[in-house]
């Protein structure tokens, strides 16, 4: 059981130590600890963040308020579990064929950290007509060319 505060416009529930020290270990990781979190039989896929002194935090979003009846200074009831399904998402065909014979373009997006790569993924993902998805991946290559060449110039 854990109170829901608020931090700025989002929620929060602390993790008690103990379960947060077992999800460490569980899964492997020091900081980010990808997780379901169950309220009142509705799951969302969520973070453990770290809180500060080993300790971590969980975001009480929407989902789990609503499905809970709380918000913020009501007690709630959370069951938490290791989430081992990748959050990678899928390069689009259209984009995967654009970068094809750009192999600078390429590394770069293969080597950008996934909470970066995610967005952009996302955002051209949300291009709903073809002529907006082909403005959006041109655009793309732009940037992904300027950062490969401004860290060729930085590495020298």
């Amino acid at each position: 059981m854990a109170t829901i505060y608020k931090i700025w416009m989002l929620r929060y529930v602390d993790v008690p130590e103990a379960i947060g020290r077992a999800l460490e270990k569980e899964s492997g990781r020091k900081k980010h600890i990808p997780v379901v979190a169950i309220a009142h039989g509705r799951s969302a896929r969520t973070t453990l963040t770290p809180a500060g002194g080993g300790r971590y935090r969980l975001q009480f979003n929407a989902t789990l308020r609503k499905a809970a009846h709380a918000d913020v200074g009501d007690v709630v009831g959370v069951e938490l579990r290791i989430d081992r399904a990748s959050r990678a998402l899928p390069v689009p065909l259209e984009l995967q064929e654009a970068l094809r014979n750009r192999p600078r373009e390429r590394k770069v997006l293969q080597k950008m950290g996934p909470g970066s790569r995610r967005q952009v993924l996302l955002y051209l993902s949300m291009a709903k007509s073809p002529e907006v998805r082909r403005k959006r991946i041109a655009r793309l290559l732009e940037v992904l060319l300027e950062r490969a060449l401004l860290g060729r110039s930085r590495s020298k």
